[in-house]
């Protein structure tokens, strides 16, 4: 009798294996077998290797703007595959080692399938028993039901790793994160590359000026972006497959070619063959798991975490749903799921990051607000890099809470935790402006938004008269007030002082 029985090794399996063996409970992780017996290759970890690459490519392309002479770089796509495959591999093999070592876990390999609440059964011979169940068995890539799509063929998210050459162009279906971070790799790497997707912007959901930003990053590295478009059939057309599509607004249809199609549009949850009617828990691949707040199904002794949600597809959210469940399941004390301080990022140039409410989001939940926004050419930092395109927007109640923000440029996805601890903790932009990052660095992006909310406080209202009455300050004249004010602002470095 396991305490714990983990149905999957993705990063919510493992997190929810580990938590809970370390306090002792007895944890049986089932995960796949694998014909070679390597171990499982993380996408993210994969895709993120094909991005560094790619940026490492572009940056020494770029090295002349910094008087450094290099002559003319080129792509050995082999070898960057390989690398990228290595280092899958081995931050798989890093993790099943650590499993390996950790007391109180027994892996099993196979398929394994419920076979009564208390029961899974592993591969239809091994019968594991536990008191309680996660599922992590993730997702796949969906193929659109697209006329002609699957007798052409196409790419995904998985199959991509199998490429042995760059082709010379590439039609990607979807204009999600990774639909662009692929968009932008395979454009440095001197393919042709055209976007099509069915969103009116490109990373839907995301801020509109941060989509609009991103959308003329990526076209003016070569990228055609089709969006508010649906993909109506695929046709082959000798070495090139052509992709026919319509304006959603109207008109003509229109088409796309390319040697290759990449599909990234959607995901399928991992739950066929799970036997889940059996312990009366209803789930399909488009729909996922169905959970409540405390990631419990509608079966009391299983729970569910990850991509199968088909909630938020990243690694990080699969950990934070894990710990979650190791304290309902094992701990006992009901927990609910909260994703308000869950960060997310697309890992382009430039980053964009965001986390909490958005502007537009505040807005329409009737939540007083306003918006603190700096500019990257304001950062020393930027300058230096020579990435002085991008912004930060904050968006904060009148008091300061910080509700959510969104970040455009480098380094992003690292300036964007100090908000999101914020947000976690209720911390003002007035506490913020309290810490003193090191000059020079992006994080001075966050300090300048909280000494403009700092500012802004003294401009106006009773504070400032106050400060005038007890020190004996005369006001100055508008005109005169106007230059003062705005170095309070907006300072000439990020040194936090």
């Amino acid at each position: 009798m396991y305490d714990l029985v983990v149905m999957g090794e993705g990063a919510g399996g493992l997190r929810a294996a580990t938590a809970a063996a370390g306090v002792g409970a007895r944890v049986a992780l089932i995960e796949k077998r694998r014909p070679d017996g390597a171990p499982p290759a993380s996408g993210a970890v994969a895709s993120k290797a094909l991005v560094q690459a790619a940026r490492l490519f572009r940056r020494v392309r770029e090295a002349a703007s910094f008087g450094i002479e290099m002559g003319t770089p080129a792509v050995d796509f082999a070898k960057v595959m390989s690398r990228v495959r290595e280092v899958a591999g081995a931050v798989a093999a890093r993790d099943a080692e650590r499993i390996s070592r950790t007391p109180n876990i027994d892996l099993f390999q196979g398929t394994a399938a419920f076979d009564s609440y208390d029961t899974v059964v592993v591969d239809g011979g091994k019968h594991v028993v536990g008191r309680r169940f996660v599922i992590a068995t993730g997702s796949r890539p969906s193929i659109p039901n697209v006329k002609g799509l699957k007798e052409v063929g196409c790419l995904d998210s998985q199959s991509l790793w199998n490429l042995a050459k760059v082709p010379k162009s590439l039609v990607v279906i979807g204009a999600g994160p990774v639909g662009l971070e692929l968009a932008q790799v395979f454009a440095r790497f001197g393919t042709k590359v055209t976007v099509l997707a069915d969103s009116s912007q490109v990373l839907p959901g995301e801020e509109a000026e941060a989509a609009e930003l991103v959308e003329r990053a990526l076209t003016a590295e070569g990228v055609t972006i089709k969006t508010g478009v649906t993909l109506v059939s695929v046709e082959r057309r000798g070495d090139q497959k052509a992709c026919i599509y319509k304006n959603a607004a109207g008109g003509p249809k229109a088409e796309a070619l390319g040697a290759e199609i990449l599909a990234a549009s959607g995901r399928l949850a991992n739950v066929e063959g799970l036997n889940l009617d059996a312990v009366g828990v209803h789930a399909d691949p488009q729909h996922g798991i169905v959970v409540d707040d405390f990631l419990q199904t509608e079966a009391p002794r299983i729970f569910a975490v990850g991509d199968v949600l088909l909630r938020h597809n990243y690694a990080h959210s699969a950990e934070r749903e894990a710990e979650v469940v190791f304290e309902n399941a094992i701990l006992r004390r009901r927990r609910k799921i909260s994703y308000d301080t869950l960060p997310r990022a697309t890992f382009i140039d430039p980053e964009v990051a965001a986390v909490g409410l958005t502007a537009a989001q505040a807005a329409a939940e009737g939540r007083p607000h306003r918006v603190i926004r700096v500019e990257y050419a304001d950062s020393d930092r930027a300058w230096i890099d020579g990435r002085t395109v991008g912004f930060a927007k904050v968006v904060v109640t009148p008091s300061g809470k910080v509700l959510g923000a969104t970040i455009v440029g480098e380094e992003s996805s690292l300036v964007i935790q100090e908000l999101a601890l914020a947000i976690g903790s209720g911390i003002s932009l007035a506490r913020v402006a309290e810490a003193v990052p090191i000059y020079p660095t992006y994080a001075g992006i966050v300090k300048r938004a909280a000494d403009q909310f700092q500012a802004s406080r003294f401009e106006r209202g009773f504070l400032r008269s106050a400060i005038r009455l007890f020190y004996g300050f005369e006001p100055r004249s508008a005109t005169a007030s106007e230059p003062v004010e705005a170095a309070v602002v907006g300072h000439s470095h990020d040194h936090g002082h």
